[in-house]
């Protein structure tokens, strides 16, 4: 079993998007099916924001003195959930405890004055909690940057996460590090998305082996009906991927533009630097003649210099 902790940064034109679904503010979400709104209720804070997200944010920011960009990172949002057969074993007690340590644990990292909300949901098939923080650091700078990190930080996260959850259920296991096995991370909507397909490919196939001569219309008509859900949900997460796909591959082309345009300027520094080399050679060899000459012969060659520089201007 293991502790699930996924990062998301968010920009500003996110935030009433997120909050919008994290508070459950819509009467129906079509792009999360998965969502059960008559278990809506279920759902509850750990910590209940006072405000709109956007004000929350602000407020803190206005406090703080940051400076922001039109594009800079005002929210930070952290998925917490875990194997799915933890939340099977674990009583609702046990299941509330978990999220009330989770968030503990980011208020811990970023400053409980940060942490304006955790919502928890229990209307979707696995329940899991939603932290959202203003990701300022402790000098009162405004970044996410430096907050969440590189891979090599990410990684360090999930080390602490898992220290600090291993304490109460000594059974959670810490996951191969992304340092060793390089793989990326994954972000949350991707993540859902995949388990989401994965789950409905497993009821067509579980409707179709169940198959036989007395209830092959059911069945067949049961498969059907999530074939239907099933199919423009997979058509959109392969179109999803294909943007991606085509947006690294722009990417990876102008990384490979740059490197090449960074190979010419290390080839031409290089050659400036031969250059540079040499005529400090050839200079200080010239330096070491001049210092042999006799004063009087360096003389006599400046005179002869002189004179000829002067034949030359009365031509």
């Amino acid at each position: 079993m293991h502790v699930i902790m996924r990062f998301a940064k968010r920009k500003g034109g996110q935030i009433s998007s997120m909050e919008s679904h994290n508070e459950r503010k819509k009467e129906k979400y079509a792009s999360n099916p998965d969502i059960d709104m008559n278990r809506s209720k279920d759902n509850y804070h750990i910590i209940q924001p006072q405000h709109t997200y956007r004000r929350e944010i602000d407020s803190r920011i206005k406090a703080v003195g940051c400076r922001t960009r039109k594009d800079s990172v005002k929210m930070v949002e952290v998925l917490f959930t875990a194997s799915p057969e933890f939340f099977a074993a674990v009583s609702v007690d046990e299941r509330r405890v978990y999220f009330d340590m989770a968030a503990r644990f980011i208020q811990d990292e970023v400053g409980k004055e940060n942490v304006f909300a955790a919502t928890v949901h229990l209307d979707e098939a696995t329940p899991h909690m939603h932290v959202c923080f203003t990701p300022i650091t402790k000098d009162g700078r405004l970044s996410a940057k430096e907050i969440v990190g590189n891979q090599k930080k990410l990684s360090e996260w999930q080390d602490k996460v898992h220290a600090h959850f291993v304490e109460r259920w000594n059974f959670f296991e810490r996951g191969a590090s992304a340092m060793v096995t390089k793989r990326k991370h994954i972000p949350p909507w991707l993540y859902k998305q995949a388990q989401r397909l994965d789950r409905q490919q497993e009821a067509v196939m579980t409707a179709l082996s169940e198959i036989n001569n007395f209830n092959a219309p059911k069945k067949r008509a049961e498969a059907i009906q999530i074939l239907k859900k099933w199919f423009p949900q997979a058509q959109k997460f392969t179109a999803e991927l294909g943007k991606n796909k085509k947006a690294m591959d722009s990417l990876k082309k102008e990384v490979g533009e740059m490197t090449a345009a960074i190979d010419r300027q290390d080839k031409k520094i290089i050659e400036l630097h031969a250059q540079n080399e040499f005529s400090q050679q050839t200079a200080k060899k010239q330096q070491k003649l001049l210092n042999a000459l006799p004063k009087e012969e360096l003389a006599l060659r400046e005179q002869e210099v002189d004179a000829i520089i002067k034949g030359i201007n009365e031509r």
